[in-house]
């Protein structure tokens, strides 16, 4: 086997991943739509939620969109959104949240009494929402339609540009003064 065939082996699974995961959050809600099942959605920042709100309901009219909330905060979820959750009575819970905060999610939901489908499918809330309404086509599917050498170049350029947004944030987030409390908690505990 040559090194070429080696790297068009991986970039195949690497373009097969990308279309499973792009799909995924359109096959649970075809499959909740045809189960006549409520869901409700919970990730991503605000806009993202509102627009993928928006875009499901038109892709999606026999949905029963049962409610939705952005995970744009650090920390657990807690008793307000989880009330609210319980309040939608959804049959599914579609989550867009990392694998480690899903877990957290669940171990809330269980204290809750929420006992209600999790499906957890990180990045396909902002995936889907910025895909163009007319083709559907997102910067990672435009990525595989290129020669691989460019579409490499591009995927690698998008890393970056995520990973500078992710470090990005959490500079903004350590300068961001902090309310008095949280100082005082913070300089009793360092000394």
């Amino acid at each position: 086997m040559t090194s070429d065939s080696i790297e068009q082996q991986i970039e195949q699974a690497v373009r097969a991943d990308a279309a499973r995961r792009e799909t995924g959050l359109e096959d649970a809600l075809r499959r909740c739509e045809s189960a006549g099942e409520a869901v409700f959605l919970f990730g991503g920042d605000s806009a993202t939620i509102h627009v993928l709100r928006s875009r499901i309901r038109s892709a999606f009219p026999g949905l029963r969109l049962a409610g939705i909330c952005d995970a744009d905060f650090s920390g657990p979820a807690g008793r307000a959104i989880l009330d609210h959750i319980a309040a939608c009575a959804p049959d599914v819970v579609i989550v867009d949240v990392a694998p480690k905060r899903h877990r957290a999610l669940i171990a809330e939901f269980a204290a809750h009494g929420l006992h209600t489908g999790l499906v957890n499918l990180p990045g396909t809330f902002a995936r889907h929402a910025a895909a163009q309404p007319q083709t559907g086509a997102t910067a990672a599917s435009l990525a595989a339609r290129l020669p691989s050498r460019i579409g490499q170049a591009m995927s690698g350029f998008a890393a970056a540009m995520r990973f500078s947004g992710i470090i990005a944030r959490q500079l903004v987030h350590d300068v961001a003064p902090r309310p008095v409390s949280q100082a005082y908690h913070a300089l009793r505990r360092d000394g």
